[in-house]
C-alpha cells in the first residue's frame, strides 16, 4: 500500500485501486487522504496508514464507513474486512477516482463510547430526521448532529420542529435565492432540512388554515437566532412579494439591518449579539398578499452605552458611524477616534474590521433609505449618536474654594451644544444641579461628584433609548398598512419572536435577570405546547398513549412572576420605599424564598443569591437592583432637551406623542403665516406700494422662535398632512394648501416624493403607539402636583411579556432551536459537551420521543371525511368504521394511525401518503374525463364526414345518370330527328320562360342511406341501362332531359353558324377587372358593375397559361357601336383621378389601357353590328393573348414580392410611405368604393407594420404582407363590394412594387454595413438583482454583501459579481436543441428575446389568420399538428407554414405553450398572481399584475409579453374572429398560467376563475394601452401632414408672387418704353 495526491498519475496493476478517505473529526485536517490498496489489506491495515497520513491522534479509535450513494446509508466495515471487494462492487466509472459528489467513498471517523466502555453503533450518518433514528438516545442524537455539521448541513429535523446549529460562519450554499424557489410549495421532509422549509410550510398552514401562526426561536446567546431571524423574514416576504403597497418588501427588509445596527453588540459569546427582544408580525390579507407589519421591542439593554465587561463592545452603531464618515461628516458631527471616547475606550480595543465597519456603514445609510429616513432625519440621529458619545467625555471636578463642582472641558460643552442646539449655560445647570418643583417654589441643589456622573450616565442611556424608540415608532409607521385604520378587513398573520438568549456571564445584574426570566416563560410556553397539550388530547381521546415525562419549570416561572411574593413584586415595593436599600431587599428575597427549590441563597457576606433555571445554576448580584429598576428620563433632561432649537429632539423627549403632533401642526401653520407675512413684506418693497394701513402694527406669530428656523425644520413630522374634516382644528384646508405650496418651492423631488407615501397624522400616531407603546422609555416631567410615579422597568417588562404570550397562545405555533457549537466562536468547531448540554437542558431527547411516538396529523371525523372525500365510496358517512376501512384498502401499518373517540391520528408521512393518493386520484379521474370527451368529440366528427360522404356518393350518381341519360337522348335525336318533338320542346321551353318557371333543382338530404356494396359493384358496368336503373324514384327525369336538350339543337340549328356557345349566368355575373392604376374604364354604356371578376393576366407567372384563361371567359354583349375615338373621349370627362397632380401618369395609363384593349378576342356569338365593329378591327383575327410588356412586368412584381424584409427599419420606412401615398387620399370627401376600400385596408395595414416594429429581426416576406393585406381587403369588401378588391389589390400591389424598387435602389448605393451582437457569455442568461442577505459568488468565491447587486443567469442560477462575468469558462447547462418542452430561457438570446418557435407561428398568424372565425377555440387535424410538430422540433427556420391550415398552427401554440417545464407566468409567481387580482379595487388589481410581471425571468417576460401583443392583436379584430379578450383569456389561462404539479389538483379547480381573470386583465390593459397609443400616433401623423399641406400651400403663394412680381415689373417696364 502507499499513499499518493490526488493530481498525479499511480501506476497499480489490475487488482489495486485507489480510494479516497474523507475523514470526520471534530478538528481541522485534510479534505481527503487518497490510498492505494489491494486484494490483502484490510480495513484494520487502511486505518492505520490513514491515520499516520493525515496525522491523527494513534490513541483514539476510528471507524471505516462505506458510503453508496450520495444521501444514502453509511455501512461500518469490520476490521477483518476488505476495502477492495467493496470498491469493486461500485460503477466502473468510480472505482478508480470516487469524490463525493458521485456518491461512493469511505469516511473515517472517532468510534463513540458510551457510558459501559463499549462501543455505540452507528445507526445512520444521513439523518435528516432525528425521529426515524430506530435508537434514541443522547449519544446517536448528538452523533447525528456531528455528522451532518461537519458536511455543513446545520439543519436537522426532528418532525416539524427545526434544530440548527449555528456554525460561526457564512454558508453560501444554504441561501442562494434559488433555495426558496426551491422550497417553495414543498411538503415538509421532501427536501433536505432548512429554515426556509419552515418558513414555507408557515405560509401554507396560515391560507390553508386560516389561521394566525408564529415561530418561536429560542436558544442561548450565540445559537445564531438573529441570524435565523432574518433569514425568516427574507423568505416569508419572497414568498408574499405582491409589493402594491408602495414597495413595502424593501422596508420591512431595510428595518433588520437598522434594528441589528442600533441594538445589537459584540459579547463574549456572539459577535452580533441582539441587546433587546423583538417580536415581528408579518400581516397578510386572507388570500396571502402582504399587507404590513408590526415590530415589538423588549427591554433595551441601555446600561451598555455607559459600560460593559472589557471584552465586549458597544452598540455597532457607533463603530459604524467613526469608521465610515466621510470626513466632512466627521467635521459637521465632530467625529473622533474610538479610544477618544470614554463610552468606546478599552484597553484591549482592537478594530481590525475597520474597513468591515465602514462597509456597514455604508449598508447602514441604504438600509435607512429602504425605511424611508430622509436625509435631513439621518443627519439627526448621527448627530445624537455623536452627542451621546461627547456626553461621555464631560469631566467634573470638586472645588475647595468656593466649595462647588466644576464640570469641563469647554470644548466638549461647546460641541454639546451644538449638537443638542441648546444653551451651553442651561446644559451646565443641567449636568451639576438638580431642580425640585413644588406647588409653591422651586430649588436647585448641586449633585455630588458620583451623583453628576451617575446624571451624566443617565442622560447618556435615555437619549439613546429614546432614540431607538423613535427609530421602532418610525419603522412600524413606514410598514404600516392605513387600511387597518380604516377598513374592518380580517387579517392573517406570521409571527416571529427573537428574544433575547439565556446568558449567565461572571456578573450577572438586573438586565441578566430579566433576560433568564423571558426564557423561562419561553421554555414554559414550549413545554406546554409540545408536551402537556398533546398528550392532554390523547388521553381525552382514548388512544393508547404512554404519557412522555418532561422537565416542568413553572414553578420556576412563578418564583418571578408570582403576586405579592414574586422577586418582581418584592422589587416593586423596595423600589417605591425611599429608605430601602439594595441589601434590604436581598434580605427580604430571602426571607421570602429560603424554601423554594429553585431559590439558592448565597452566604452573608456575598449581596448575590442564586436561581436555578431550566438551564442551569445563574448568581445574581444585588446591587444597583433598584437604580435599574426606577431608571427613566429625568425631569431636568427633558426640560434640557425641550428647549432645544432642534425639533427633532422635541419628539425623542416628549412624554405623549400625540400631544407633540398637535403642538408640531400648531406651530407649522403659525410658521406658515409668518412665511407669508415676510413674503407680503417683500412684494411691497420691490413694488414701492404701501397700502394705507402699512403704518399699522402687525401681529407678531413668533411661537417657539418658529421665525428664526428655516421651513423645513419639522421633517420630524415626514408632512404635515392636508387635514380631513375631523381633523378641520388643527389646520384649515388653506394653510394646507398653502403649506403644500411652502413644500413644493423649497423641498427636493426625493423629499416631496416620501411626503405622498408617509403621511403622518394624528391617527395613524395612535394606532402605532397603541400597538407599540408598552415599552416605551419611561418619562418623569416637572410637575408640582404628580400623583403617581412613572412605571418601573420591571413591572412595565412583566406586563408586555404577560401581553406576548397571550398574543402568541392564540396563533399556531413552530419551533426552531438554535444551538451554540462551541464557547469561542470558533468557525465550524463543534463542541461535543456544550451541545450535549443544550441538548439536555432544553429537553431535545424528550421533544424528539413524543414527535417520534406522537401524532402530528389530526383530524375530526367530519374533516377528514371532507378532505378526502374522493377516495371514500358516494355517500359513505363520516364514521370510525368507514375510516377504518380506508385504511387497511391502503394497508396502512396500524401503528401509524389510531382513531379516537372524535378525531383521527395520523404520523405525518401517512398524512402525506393519504395526500398524495387524494392526488392521484383526482388526476386520474380528470383524465378519465377528459378521455370521454375527447372520444365523444371524434365520435361526433366521424358522423358528421361519414353523412357528408354519403351525401356527395349520392350526388354524384345521380349526376353520373343524368348525364348518361341525356348523352343517350342526344344520340338517339342525332339517329332519329324528329322535327315534331323539336317544335314541340321550344313550345314548352318558351311557355315555362313566359311563366317564369325554372328547372327543378336538385335537393341535398342530410343523410341518405346507400348500398354501399352495390354501388361500388355497378360503377364498374358502363351498360346503358345499369347507370339509370338504380333510379326509379326520379322518372321526370328523362322527359325533362329531353325536352332541353330538343331545346337546345333547335336553338343552334336556327341561327347561323356558330363555334362558341355563350351560358348567361343570372346569379354571377362577369366583369371586367380594373386596370392595376386604379382607373376605371366604362364599355360604351355599360353598368359601371359590370366588369370583368378575374384579376389581370400579368400576376401570373406561367404566361403559357394565359391564352387558355382569357379565352375560355364569357363576354358581355356591347349595346351600341362605339369605336375607340369616341369611347375614350366619354372616359376621359368621367375619370376619377386620386391627385391632380398625376395628369401625365393618367394619360400614359389610358394609352396603356388602349393598348390592351385588342388582347380580348370577343365571341361571335354577337350582335350583327358587334361583329362589324370587330371586322373593322385590325386586330380582330387575332388569337386571345397577352402582350410581353405586361406578362415581363408581372414576373418583375413576383419577384420583387419575394424579397424579405429582415430589418424593422424597412418597415418603418415602408409604414411612413404608405403614409405619405394616402395623405391627400384622406382629405377628400367624395370617394369611391373602391377607394374608400383601399383606403381603409392601407390604413389598417399600417397598423399590423407598427405591431412589426418591436420585432429585432422581422424575417417577413412581401407576399406574406401582400397575403395579408389581400385578406384585410377581402375583409372589408364584403359580399356586396367583392367585385372592387382585384382593382384594390393591384393598385396597392403597384405601390408595394414601387417602394420594394426604391429600397433596392438606395440599399445599393449604401455600403455594407456589419453589426455584431454581444450576446451573453456562453450563452448564460443573467439578470441583476438586489442582495438582502450575503451570498457567495461562485467564480471568485467572495462575498456579495447585503444591499449589493449580483448577476444571476436564469437558467442555471450561476451568481456572480459583475467583474467576474469575464471569467465565465462554463456553458450554460440548461441550453438543448430541442423546441418543445424546453426551459424558455433556453431557447432565447440576446439577439433573438423570444423563441423562434414562437415568433414564426405568431407572425404567420398574424398575418394570415386575424380574420378567420374561432381562429384559437377550434383545433386543427392531428396528423397536421403532429407532423408540423415533427418539423419544427428538429429546424423551426426551414418550415413551410403556408402549407397548414390555421387552425393547425394556433394549435402548435397552445402546445408549444403547455409542454413549456415551467410556464411563461412561472410557478413560483403562481399564487402572487392568483392573490393580485383578488385585491378589491380595479386600479390596484392591474397595478400589482404588472408589478409581478417584472419579478419574471426575462425570457419569460420578453416571451409572454410578445404573446399578449399577439392576442391584442387578434382581440382588435373580434368583429371577424369572433375572439373577445374574455374568450382568448379562457383559452390561454392554462397554457400560460398553470398551478405547480404538487398543488391541490381540488383546489386547483377553483383556481380557474382567477387565473382566466389574471389573463384577461393583461390583455384588456395592453387593448386599452394599444388604442391609445394608436391613437396619439394617427393624431400625430394628421398632424404632421396638415402642417406638410400648409407648408406647400405657402410655397406655391410664395413662388406666385415672386412670378407675379415680376410680372408686374415686366409690364411697367414695357409701359415705360
Amino acid at each position: 500500500m502507499s499513499t499518493t495526491d490526488g493530481s498525479g498519475a499511480l501506476e497499480y496493476d489490475e487488482e489495486a485501486r485507489v480510494v479516497q478517505i474523507y475523514p470526520r473529526v471534530s478538528y481541522d485536517t485534510a479534505a481527503y487522504c487518497p490510498l492505494q490498496i489491494s486484494v490483502g489489506d484490510t480495513v484494520a491495515l487502511v486505518i492505520h496508514n490513514a491515520v499516520v497520513t493525515l496525522d491523527l491522534d494513534p490513541n483514539q479509535a476510528y471507524d471505516l464507513l462505506e458510503v453508496r450513494k450520495s444521501g444514502g446509508k453509511e455501512r461500518p466495515l469490520e476490521a477483518g474486512d476488505s476495502p477492495l471487494e467493496r470498491v469493486l462492487l461500485w460503477p466502473r466509472e468510480v472505482q478508480k477516482w470516487h469524490p463525493q459528489s458521485k456518491g461512493y467513498y469511505f469516511i473515517l471517523q472517532q468510534q463513540q463510547v458510551n457510558n459501559g466502555g463499549c462501543r455505540t453503533e452507528i445507526c445512520t450518518g444521513e439523518c435528516d430526521d432525528l425521529c426515524s433514528l430506530s435508537t434514541l438516545t443522547e449519544e446517536n442524537v448528538l452523533e447525528v448532529l456531528r455528522q451532518r455539521f461537519y458536511k455543513h448541513k446545520i439543519y436537522t429535523y426532528a418532525n416539524k420542529i427545526l434544530i440548527a446549529i449555528n456554525p460561526n460562519k457564512f454558508l453560501p450554499v444554504y441561501y442562494n435565492p434559488m433555495y426558496v424557489k426551491m422550497y417553495e410549495n414543498q411538503p415538509l421532509g421532501k427536501l433536505s432540512p432548512h429554515i426556509f422549509a419552515i418558513a414555507d410550510v408557515t405560509f401554507r398552514a396560515m391560507l390553508n388554515r386560516q389561521a394566525n401562526q408564529c415561530i418561536v426561536i429560542t436558544g442561548e446567546s450565540g445559537s445564531g437566532k438573529t441570524e435565523s431571524s432574518s433569514y425568516l423574514i427574507h423568505c416569508l416576504t419572497s414568498l408574499s412579494q405582491n409589493m402594491y403597497s408602495s414597495g413595502l418588501e424593501r422596508t420591512i427588509l431595510g428595518s433588520g439591518p437598522v434594528l441589528e445596527a442600533f441594538g445589537n453588540a459584540k459579547t463574549t459569546k456572539n459577535n452580533n449579539s441582539s441587546r433587546f427582544g423583538k417580536f415581528i408580525q408579518l400581516n397578510y390579507l386572507e388570500s396571502g398578499v402582504i399587507r404590513g407589519a408590526v415590530i415589538e421591542k423588549y427591554l433595551l439593554e441601555k446600561c451598555r452605552v455607559v459600560t460593559r465587561d472589557k471584552s465586549e463592545r458597544n452598540f455597532h452603531v457607533f463603530y459604524y458611524l467613526l469608521m465610515g464618515a466621510s470626513k466632512d461628516e466627521q467635521e459637521e458631527l465632530h467625529l473622533l477616534k474610538p479610544q477618544d471616547y470614554l463610552y468606546l475606550k478599552q484597553e484591549d480595543l482592537l478594530l481590525d474590521d475597520q474597513e468591515k465597519l465602514g462597509q456597514e456603514y455604508k449598508r447602514l445609510h441604504q438600509a435607512m433609505e429602504m425605511v424611508g429616513f430622509l436625509p435631513s432625519t439621518k443627519k439627526h440621529i448621527f448627530s445624537i449618536l455623536s452627542a451621546i458619545l461627547h456626553l461621555g467625555n464631560v469631566t467634573f471636578t470638586q472645588s475647595d474654594d468656593p466649595p462647588r463642582l466644576e464640570v469641563g472641558p469647554p470644548e466638549v460643552l461647546s460641541i454639546l451644544s451644538d449638537l443638542l442646539k441648546v444653551e451651553e449655560e442651561s446644559l451646565v445647570n443641567t449636568l451639576i444641579k438638580r431642580k425640585m418643583i413644588t406647588a409653591s417654589f422651586t430649588i436647585a441643589l448641586p449633585y455630588t461628584l458620583d451623583e453628576a456622573v451617575a446624571m451624566r450616565d443617565s442622560m447618556a442611556q435615555s437619549l439613546y433609548g429614546a432614540l431607538f424608540d423613535w427609530i421602532i415608532l418610525h419603522i412600524n409607521h413606514a410598514t404600516m398598512n392605513r387600511r387597518d385604520m380604516e377598513e374592518s378587513i380580517s387579517c392573517l398573520s406570521i409571527g416571529v419572536l427573537d428574544m433575547f438568549g439565556f446568558e449567565n456571564l461572571q456578573s450577572n445584574s438586573f438586565e441578566q435577570l430579566c433576560i433568564n426570566y423571558a426564557n423561562e416563560t419561553l421554555q414554559c410556553y414550549i413545554n406546554h405546547n409540545i408536551f402537556r397539550l398533546e398528550q392532554e388530547e390523547f388521553v381525552e381521546e382514548g388512544i393508547v398513549w404512554k404519557n412522555i415525562e418532561f422537565s416542568d419549570n413553572s414553578d420556576c416561572v412563578q418564583l418571578f412572576d408570582k403576586k405579592s411574593i414574586g422577586l418582581f413584586d418584592l422589587l416593586e415595593k423596595e423600589s417605591n420605599l425611599t429608605e430601602a436599600t439594595d441589601k434590604s431587599l436581598l434580605v427580604k428575597i430571602k426571607k421570602q424564598h429560603q424554601d423554594n427549590p429553585y431559590f439558592k441563597p448565597s452566604p452573608h457576606t456575598e449581596p448575590t443569591f442564586v436561581i436555578q433555571h431550566f438551564a442551569g445554576r445563574v448568581k445574581y448580584h444585588i446591587k444597583d437592583f433598584r437604580k435599574k429598576n426606577t431608571e427613566h428620563m429625568r425631569p431636568d433632561v427633558i426640560s434640557l432637551l425641550r428647549s432645544s432649537e432642534r425639533s427633532f429632539i422635541h419628539h425623542l423627549v416628549a412624554s405623549s406623542p400625540e400631544a407633540q403632533f398637535r403642538w408640531g401642526v400648531l406651530r407649522a401653520a403659525i410658521r406658515i403665516l409668518t412665511v407669508f407675512k415676510n413674503l407680503g413684506r417683500r412684494r411691497e418693497e420691490l413694488s414701492g406700494f404701501s397700502h394705507s394701513c402699512s403704518t399699522s402694527t402687525s401681529l407678531d406669530f413668533s411661537f417657539d422662535h418658529s421665525d428664526e428656523r428655516p421651513v423645513d425644520v419639522f421633517d420630524f413630522l415626514q408632512i404635515i398632512p392636508k387635514v380631513k374634516p375631523h381633523n378641520s382644528w388643527m389646520l384649515t384646508d388653506s394653510l394646507s394648501i398653502v403649506f403644500d405650496f411652502v413644500l413644493e418651492s423649497g423641498s427636493s423631488q426625493l423629499y416631496l416624493c416620501f411626503i405622498k407615501q408617509n403621511l403622518v397624522d394624528l391617527r395613524s400616531l395612535r394606532h402605532i403607539i397603541g400597538l407599540t407603546g408598552h415599552d416605551l422609555t419611561s418619562k418623569s416631567i416637572f410637575h408640582p402636583h404628580r400623583k403617581s410615579n412613572p412605571s418601573t422597568v420591571g413591572s412595565q417588562f412583566q406586563a408586555s411579556l404577560t401581553t406576548l404570550m397571550d398574543r402568541i397562545a392564540k396563533a399556531e405555533p413552530f419551533f426552531i432551536f438554535c444551538v451554540r457549537a462551541n464557547a469561542e466562536k470558533k468557525e465550524l468547531c463543534f463542541d461535543d459537551k456544550l451541545v450535549l448540554n443544550q441538548i439536555r437542558y432544553t429537553g431535545l431527547l424528550q421533544i424528539v420521543h413524543i414527535q417520534k411516538s406522537g401524532y402530528s396529523a389530526k383530524y375530526t371525523f367530519e374533516e377528514f371525511v371532507e378532505k378526502f372525500r374522493i377516495l371514500f365510496p358516494q355517500g359513505t358517512a363520516a364514521t370510525p368504521a368507514h375510516i377504518t376501512a380506508l385504511f387497511e384498502w391502503m394497508a396502512l401499518d396500524k401503528k401509524t394511525y389510531q382513531i379516537g373517540k372524535t378525531k383521527v391520528f395520523l404520523k405525518e408521512k401517512q398524512r402525506q401518503l393519504l395526500q398524495d393518493t387524494l392526488n392521484k386520484e383526482v388526476m386520474r379521474r380528470i383524465i378519465t374525463l377528459q378521455r370521454w370527451f375527447r372520444t365523444c368529440l371524434i365520435r361526433f366528427h366521424f358522423l358528421h364526414k361519414r353523412d357528408a360522404t354519403m351525401i356527395i356518393q349520392v350526388q354524384h350518381f345521380c349526376l353520373c345518370s343524368l348525364l348518361g341519360k341525356r348523352e343517350l337522348k342526344r344520340q338517339e335525336k342525332m339517329e332519329q330527328p324528329d322535327p315534331v318533338n323539336s317544335l314541340a320542346v321550344q313550345r314548352d321551353k318558351g311557355n315555362e320562360k313566359r311563366q317564369g318557371k325554372s328547372p327543378p333543382s336538385l335537393t341535398r338530404p342530410f343523410s341518405v342511406p346507400v348500398d354501399l356494396v352495390s354501388i361500388n359493384n355497378d360503377s364498374t358496368s358502363h351498360t346503358k341501362g345499369n347507370t339509370l336503373q338504380r333510379y326509379k324514384d326520379f322518372g321526370g327525369f328523362k322527359e325533362k332531359a329531353d325536352r332541353w336538350k330538343d331545346n337546345r339543337h333547335s336553338a343552334g340549328d336556327s341561327g347561323s353558324e356558330v363555334k362558341v356557345r355563350v351560358r348567361k349566368r343570372k346569379k354571377h355575373k362577369r366583369r371586367l377587372a380594373y386596370a392595376r392604376s386604379g382607373l376605371m374604364c366604362n364599355f360604351a354604356g355599360s353598368k359601371e358593375s359590370e366588369y370583368w371578376s378575374f384579376p389581370l393576366p400579368p400576376i401570373s407567372p406561367c404566361v403559357a397559361s394565359l391564352t387558355s384563361l382569357v379565352s375560355s371567359a364569357d363576354v358581355r354583349d356591347l349595346k351600341s357601336k362605339v369605336g375607340y375615338r369616341d369611347f375614350f373621349a366619354n372616359q376621359i370627362s368621367s375619370l376619377e383621378i386620386l391627385k391632380p397632380s398625376n395628369l401625365i401618369v393618367m394619360l400614359l395609363l389610358i394609352l396603356l389601357s388602349v393598348l390592351l384593349l385588342p388582347t380580348v378576342t370577343f365571341s361571335k356569338h354577337t350582335s350583327h353590328s358587334n361583329q362589324t365593329t370587330n371586322q373593322n378591327s385590325a386586330k380582330s383575327n387575332r388569337n386571345p393573348t397577352i402582350r410581353i410588356s405586361r406578362a415581363t412586368r408581372g414576373l418583375q412584381w413576383d419577384s420583387s414580392l419575394d424579397q424579405e424584409v429582415t430589418d424593422s427599419k424597412e418597415l418603418r420606412n415602408l409604414d411612413e410611405f404608405l403614409g405619405n401615398q394616402v395623405n391627400e387620399l384622406q382629405t377628400r370627401k367624395d370617394l369611391s368604393p373602391a377607394e374608400t376600400i383601399f383606403l381603409t385596408a392601407t390604413m389598417q395595414f399600417r397598423e399590423n407594420i407598427k405591431d412589426m416594429y418591436s420585432v429585432q429581426k422581422p424575417q417577413i416576406h412581401y407576399k406574406d404582407l401582400m397575403k395579408g393585406f389581400h385578406n384585410k381587403v377581402n375583409t372589408l369588401a364584403g359580399a356586396t363590394e367583392k367585385g372592387e378588391v382585384p382593382m384594390v389589390v393591384n393598385l396597392f400591389q403597384s405601390v408595394l412594387d414601387g417602394f420594394i424598387r426604391a429600397t433596392k435602389k438606395r440599399a445599393a448605393s449604401e455600403p455594407a454595413k456589419v453589426n455584431f451582437i454581444l450576446d451573453s457569455p456562453l450563452d448564460h442568461l443573467f439578470s441583476t438583482y438586489q442582495v438582502n442577505i450575503m451570498q457567495s459568488c461562485d467564480l471568485c468565491g467572495s462575498y456579495i454583501w447585503g444591499m449589493e447587486k449580483a448577476y444571476m443567469c436564469s437558467a442555471c442560477k450561476l451568481i456572480c459579481h459583475k467583474k467576474c462575468l469575464s471569467k465565465i469558462i462554463t456553458d450554460c447547462s440548461t441550453r438543448s436543441s430541442a423546441h418543445f418542452g424546453v426551459q424558455v430561457c433556453a431557447l432565447t438570446s440576446k439577439a433573438n428575446p423570444v423563441p423562434i418557435v414562437m415568433e414564426t407561428l405568431l407572425m404567420h398568424v398574424e398575418l394570415n389568420g386575424l380574420y378567420t372565425e374561432g381562429i384559437y377555440r377550434k383545433s386543427g387535424s392531428a396528423c397536421r399538428a403532429k407532423e408540423l410538430h415533427q418539423v419544427l422540433q428538429k429546424n423551426p427556420e426551414t418550415v413551410c407554414l403556408d402549407n397548414y391550415p390555421i387552425h393547425t398552427i394556433t394549435g402548435l401554440i397552445k402546445r408549444w405553450l403547455r409542454e413549456l417545464p415551467d410556464p411563461l407566468m412561472t410557478f413560483s409567481l403562481y399564487h402572487d398572481f392568483l392573490h393580485a387580482v383578488e385585491l378589491p379595487e380595479e386600479e390596484e388589481r392591474i397595478k400589482a399584475v404588472y408589478q409581478k410581471l417584472e419579478e419574471l425571468p426575462p425570457a419569460n417576460f420578453s416571451t409572454l409579453e410578445r404573446l399578449i401583443f399577439h392576442l391584442v392583436r387578434v382581440a382588435k379584430d373580434e368583429e371577424h374572429n369572433k375572439m373577445s379578450p374574455s374568450a382568448l383569456a379562457i383559452v390561454f389561462a392554462p397554457c400560460i398560467l398553470r398551478s405547480p404539479d404538487s398543488d391541490d389538483p381540488l383546489l386547483c379547480m377553483k383556481d380557474v376563475p382567477r387565473t382566466t381573470l389574471c389573463v384577461e386583465i393583461l390583455i384588456t390593459e395592453q387593448f386599452r394601452r394599444y388604442n391609445e397609443k394608436m391613437q396619439n400616433i394617427q393624431e400625430l401623423e394628421h398632424a404632421e401632414a396638415m402642417a406638410v399641406n400648409q407648408l406647400r400651400l405657402r410655397r406655391q403663394a410664395t413662388v406666385r408672387g415672386r412670378y407675379k412680381g415680376r410680372a408686374e415689373q415686366m409690364r411697367h417696364q414695357t409701359a415705360f418704353v
